[in-house]
Formats: C-alpha cells, structure tokens, sequence
C-alpha cells in the first residue's frame, strides 16, 4: 500500500515537473507573446501647453532620467516622452514632457505599455531612408535602408542592424544615426518569426541558431548593393545571429567588427539564471532545457529541429572567434546578467572590448545614457574603420 502511494505521488510529482517545463519551453521559444498595457495614464496636458504632457504613476521606469516610450490604446496609440517635468513622491506621480505622438490621442484613463523602442518608424531618425526588400529562403524580408553621407558615398563599409527577440526593426534605429556619422550604409533588418518577415512553419525562436540565414540573407543584399566590409549590430538575441554570421556566414570574411547590446552570449546560462530570478525550480528550468536540445521532444515542443545550445555560447565554446567586438552593457540589466558579458570579454581577452553602462533595464542603455552610449560606439567605429587588421580582407 506505501509503495503504491510512494509511486503514485512520484507520478503526480513527475507529471507535474513536466508540465511546469514545458510552460518554460513555451515561454522561452514563443514569438508572439502578449504585451499587456497595464500603466495608467492619469493626467495629460492640453495638446497645445508647452511643454506637452503626461503624468503616469510613479515607479524605476517612470521616474528613470532619459528618453523613453508608451504605447497606448492595444498599441495603435503612441508618444514618445522625454524629460522627467515633475515628480510628486507623497502622490507617486511623474510628470513626463511629450516628445512625439501619433495614432490615437492621449487621454487620461488609458492603459499604456513602457517601451525603450524610440523611435519607433524609420522617418523619426530624421535621416533618408529607402524601404527595401531582402530575398530569403523564406520569402521577401522588409528592410530599411539608410545611405551614407552624400560626401561619403559611395560608401565601402556597411553596418547591419539585428534586433533581439520579441522585438523589430524599430529597436536597432537608436544605433543608425551614429554608423550615419561613422561614414556607414545601414541597413536595419527584419527576420524569420518576428511579424515583419516571413514566418518558419514552426513559428517558433530558435534562439538564434536558424534566424541567421535571413541575416545572412541580408549581407548578400549588401555586398550585392557595394558593401565591400560589414560591421554587425546587434541587440540581445541579434548579438546571438551576429555571433553566429562570423562562423556561418558565406560572407563571414567581410565582417570586420561586432557591437553587441545586452548581449546573449551564453542561452544556457541566461535561461538558467532567468528561471532563478522568477524563482522557478531548478529541475524545471533542466528539464526545459533537455527537452529545447532533444530530438525526441520535438512534437511535445513544435520545434522543427533541436536547439543545440552548447553551439549558442561564445563564453566557452567560442574559440574560432577572430571579430573585434564592442559590447555595450548595464549593470541594470537583470534579464541577460552583465556577468555573462565579463565572462565573454575574459574569453576573449585583446578581441571584445566591455563597456559598462548605468544601470538599465535589458536593452535600455542608450535610453538611459544616449551620449554615453553613443560616444563609446562612435569612437569604436572610428578605430575599426582605421585599423589595418587581417579582419579587413574580403573574400
């Protein structure tokens, strides 16, 4: 009777286990998770005050100094929102100047969501820019595409764009004005799964490990439009794609520099560190992890092939690395830890340069400290772009 109850409760503790890893699985892979708008709007200025403005609950986000955004009304409202105007502790409240705002007007009452995606259309760069198309195996991908200077055409070096999971083309615009200035032709990228380019059957993130042909995709495009060296820029799991084009590329010869955001250089270790944080049980976050690289978990996960995660860090198996790379990281950061990024910069010493940043939410760098941001990565281009290495030879 102990041992038919011993088993039984196994059994509920194994099936549970196994539910409680496959939601991870879920969480980890989706590429269409819900972004609920949950900031309430209370106050807002007139339209036609000076400054325009808004006043939102007060928390970290609301009150952090920079330049930030809020979508509002299931997102087809938006308004990006600048100096912090006032701040009432005793009422928690922060008043915000507004920068820009289109779709839906601002009212009080409505529910927002809190963005670092500023801007957020290519025409707010506030540079020409040319909507393109890049051919990939899946299909046409859109791009944006923005010239060098006029007196620095035609331009030899290109910088390619990559933004990060759950995210689009919008995010990596807060990096083209500063390759604009370097003398670079950017192209800013969208790829497999993001609701931009054509989706895979599967739907599903692979983390990095198959996204790269779109990019790569994408260099083709740009050395067939005169790129003769290529410099990748990529923000979290676009760090991860950038990483992977300078082993897998058929143009991997032309990349002559990496600045990575927020990198992901290492999916084990910022899966298992994230499944602390939101304290799941350690032998859940495992067992998701074995089920992502299982080939027989494949039709319990919708993957259409394994993730091989072991292929995906750069901290210890990223030995064939030879790009110079610029990292560019927060403190703040608690969903990819600045950790990870040392630990990288220590694998590769004399190769990655790690530039740490104040303390910023995952991908908020430049939000919080643009000039900061801005200088460290304008002063890279400049020495990559003058320097005489090996890296320069094209193919």
């Amino acid at each position: 009777m102990r041992i038919g109850y011993l088993l039984f409760s196994g059994g509920l503790f194994s099936g549970g286990l196994l539910v409680a890893s496959l939601a991870v699985v879920r969480k980890i892979i989706r590429t269409d998770a819900p972004r609920c708008e949950r900031l309430r709007l209370l106050e807002v200025d007139d339209v036609s005050s000076s400054p325009y403005a808004v006043t939102l609950p007060l928390n970290d986000a609301t009150q952090a100094p920079g330049h930030y955004a809020i979508w509002f009304d299931s997102g087809r409202g938006y308004a990006q929102l600048g100096a912090v105007l006032a701040v009432d502790e005793r009422a928690s409240i922060v008043t915000r100047a507004v920068v820009i705002a289109r779709g839906t007007p601002l009212r009080a009452g409505l529910s927002a969501r809190w963005s670092g995606v500023v801007p957020s259309q290519a025409v707010d760069v506030a540079l020409p820019f040319t909507a393109v198309t890049v051919p990939t195996a899946l299909g046409p991908a859109p791009a944006y595409r923005f010239d060098a200077p006029i007196d620095r055409l035609p331009a030899s070096t290109w910088a390619i764009h990559i933004h990060g999971q759950g995210a689009s083309r919008a995010g990596p615009l807060r990096g083209v004005p500063v390759a604009h200035c370097a003398g670079l032709t950017s192209l800013v990228v969208s790829y497999r799964n993001d609701h931009e380019a054509p989706s895979s059957r599967d739907r599903k993130s692979m983390l990095g490990q198959t996204e790269w042909r779109d990019i790569d995709a994408a260099l083709t495009y740009a050395v067939a439009h005169g790129a003769e060296k290529i410099i990748l820029v990529g923000w979290s799991m676009g760090a991860t794609i950038a990483l992977q084009l300078t082993r897998s590329s058929q143009h991997r010869k032309r990349i002559i520099g990496l600045c990575l955001i927020a990198p992901v250089v290492n999916w084990r270790a910022t899966i298992l560190a994230a499944g602390r944080r939101a304290r799941v049980p350690a032998p859940v976050t495992r067992l998701a992890l074995h089920a992502l690289e299982s080939p027989s978990w494949r039709r319990v996960t919708g993957l259409q092939e394994p993730i091989r995660l072991g292929d995906l860090n750069w901290i210890d198996n990223g030995f064939d690395l030879e790009v110079p790379t610029l990292v560019l990281h927060s403190f703040g950061d608690l969903s990819v830890p600045i950790a990870l990024s040392r630990a990288f910069a220590d694998a590769h010493t004399g190769l990655v340069e790690l530039v740490t940043l104040p303390p910023a939410p995952h991908t908020l760098e430049w939000n919080r400290s643009p000039h900061l941001w801005e200088s460290a990565l304008s002063e890279w281009l400049h020495r990559i772009q003058l320097s005489r290495s090996p890296w320069r030879s094209s193919e």
